[in-house]
């Protein structure tokens, strides 16, 4: 009688944990990131800071280095694809004056960087809520759980697009403030099929880093990585006139001048 509901029961049909130890867990490929070591493709990324300004000109840059086909700070490969960038606080002219800057830095850097954006500049679409989606709000779900019509258009967006990268600045303006529970939230984020790159100002009761594939903490000194498929990893950084680079980078490139 006894085996027979044991037969009956579904928690019994999978003792043990053997089946765990001979499972493959799908690890990208270097081809399959959509910036090399740093944002694998169809995953989610959040970015917090150590109390430092800079986190937008970072996603920015990122943001413009997969649009236009630009090594991330000069050295991570990006595949190279549609973006949107939706910014629920900063104004459109705070974004041109951001992308402005960069581009600046780039013409002295980059090889081609004006053919390459006048070849690829559609590839990189920034909206302001604030300015450009009268009517709309940020809110991806509502206090329920439900689809809003912001997700509904941006659904439809990256799926028409093909979008390879979308950034939410901040991720809080992008959720209601009294929702239960933040993963609930990021399963509606991965029916967007693509990277989501998400910036956090701190200010949620949630914890932002849970359940996603990447957690990035920025200082003004370097990104400090935790990938759930690659490990800790840090990145040596500085801030040099509006636009960010990686210090190991420069370190070679002086000792080849010098050497």
């Amino acid at each position: 009688m006894t085996l027979r509901m044991m037969e009956d029961n579904p928690f019994a049909r999978h003792t043990g944990i053997k089946e765990w130890t001979t499972r493959e867990v799908l690890t990208p490929k270097a081809e399959e990131y959509t910036i090399a070591e740093i944002i694998p493709a169809k995953s989610l990324v959040c970015l917090k800071t150590h109390g430092i300004y800079g986190k937008s000109t970072l996603a920015m840059q990122a943001a413009m280095s997969v649009a236009l086909g630009i090594p991330f700070l000069g050295k991570y490969p990006s595949h190279q694809g549609h973006v949107i960038y939706l910014s629920s606080q900063d104004t459109d002219d705070d974004n041109c004056r951001r992308f402005k800057r960069l581009c600046r830095e780039w013409q002295k850097s980059e090889p081609d960087f004006n053919f390459k954006l006048q070849q690829n500049g559609d590839n990189l679409t920034c909206i302001s809520m604030c300015d450009d989606c009268y009517g709309t709000q940020p809110n991806l779900i509502d206090a329920a759980g439900c689809h809003t019509k912001t997700l509904t258009y941006l659904l439809k967006f990256c799926e028409y697009y093909k979008v390879k990268l979308v950034v939410l600045d901040p991720i809080e303006d992008f959720f209601p403030e009294n929702i239960r529970n933040i993963t609930e939230f990021y399963r509606t984020l991965r029916q967007l099929n693509t990277s989501v790159l998400m910036l956090s100002n701190g200010t949620s009761s949630s914890d932002v880093f849970h359940g996603v594939e990447v957690g990035i903490q920025l200082s003004d000194v370097k990104l400090q990585l935790k990938n759930f498929f690659a490990g800790k990893k840090d990145i040596p950084l500085e801030m040099g006139i509006g636009i960010w680079t990686t210090t190991d980078v420069l370190g070679s490139e002086r000792k080849d001048t010098h050497g």
